[in-house]
């Protein structure tokens, strides 16, 4: 047997080292040389946490997936994986809140609710409102994403990089099945799920030098509920200089060919007024910044599912902003799929089917942020 894999960021990578890991040839094909900070697996650090306010039913999955991120650890060398515990703050009506102790309720998981008092005197770091509430996540932490990927495609025996795959029959006649884990790319291969590319900034602000409750022992990762703001999350200083901190959503709609790849005081102020809003010891300078992408789907949860003309052809992920975590375990479900024709694991949620009287979503603001960054 043989697979093709289009895509070589975290889901491509991981669904060819599981593939790999079966004693079946497979290629993965990459447009650049991954890991790269062109597409949506890189930052340094992503939240991995498992009291999952997007759904319970993504528990099992991140429960399974640590082990594996361990086993990638072990095969590679590579440190991948530092646990620091997870905050999921707002109101106790907020979704962060609600969502994450539902799933730690109904998997019974090692997850304390803290209320506005315990979480003040706990965590410094954090300005805390009258009404603000916590959910603490211990089996949580952060993962270094270039590293993750370059430990799973060290196990792959071919990457074709600087490989633009423009069609699936380009690859149908030589392969036995082909895998589409091509991100914000995917659009260009395959039509039949809605689809919204999403332009993400994220910095790294100073943080001050008495400021010493920001290392990853104290200061858990966090993701943050606000009515006026919306949704933010940090990650603990890993340089002793600055923290990471950065808005989940509410990014310009763009194409991966004409991301405006340069970040302004207009991408700054917003992370500004929430470092000065929520957080303490952070300066508004900021030391560096990068862009990344989201590749949506209208109801923001994952798509793993078999063309509907073809179960030679599956598509994985559309991670929505949230899937990095799982690239393991999704890679291990698309080798069931594709070598077994099918998984034990309960993947009823990410059928495309859902999706079928949608129409898709065109990136109509690419040509404006082009012209932004001239």
């Amino acid at each position: 047997m043989r697979v093709a894999v289009i895509g070589g960021g975290v889901m491509g990578a991981a669904t060819a080292w599981r593939i790999a890991k079966r004693g079946v040839d497979v290629v993965c094909f990459d447009r650049h040389s991954p890991p790269h900070a062109l597409g949506s697996s890189h930052g340094e650090s992503r939240i991995i946490r498992t009291a999952y306010f997007e759904g319970s039913w993504y528990v099992p999955l991140l429960q399974e997936v640590f082990p594996m991120w361990r086993e990638l650890e072990a095969a590679s060398g590579a440190r991948l994986l530092t646990m620091t515990g997870a905050l999921m703050i707002g109101d106790a009506s907020s979704e962060v809140v609600a969502g994450a102790f539902a799933s730690a309720r109904e998997h019974s998981l090692d997850a304390e609710f803290l209320d506005s008092n315990e979480l003040r005197r706990r965590y410094p770091g954090h300005v805390v409102r009258a009404g603000d509430v916590a959910v603490l996540d211990r089996q949580a932490g952060v993962l270094n994403p270039e590293a993750c990927v370059a430990a799973m495609l060290s196990h792959v025996q071919r990457v074709e990089r600087g490989t633009v795959v423009e069609s699936l029959a380009d690859l149908r006649s030589a392969f036995d099945a082909v895998v589409v884990a091509a991100g914000p790319w995917t659009s260009e291969l395959i039509d039949w799920i809605p689809l919204r590319v999403e332009r993400q900034v994220h910095g790294w602000f100073s943080i001050a030098r008495d400021a010493d409750w920001f290392t990853p022992d104290r200061f858990p990762a966090f993701v943050r509920q606000s009515r006026e703001n919306g949704f933010m999350y940090g990650i603990p200083t890993l340089d002793k200089k600055t923290i990471k901190v950065g808005r989940h959503h509410d990014g310009e709609t763009t194409h991966p060919h004409r991301i405006r790849r340069r970040v302004d005081e207009f991408d700054l102020d917003p992370l500004r007024l929430l470092t000065a809003t929520y957080m303490r010891g952070v300066s508004g300078h900021v030391r560096h910044t990068i862009t990344c992408m989201y590749t949506n789907t209208p109801d923001n949860h994952f798509v793993i599912d078999f063309s509907p003309d073809d179960r030679r052809v599956l598509v994985i992920s559309a991670c929505s902003g949230h899937g990095f975590k799982f690239g393991p375990v999704i890679g291990d479900i698309a080798a069931d799929l594709v070598c077994d024709g099918g998984t034990q694991r309960d993947i009823s949620h990410f059928s495309a089917a859902r999706f079928a009287a949608a129409p898709h979503v065109p990136d109509d603001n690419g040509d404006r942020d082009q012209q932004r960054d001239h």
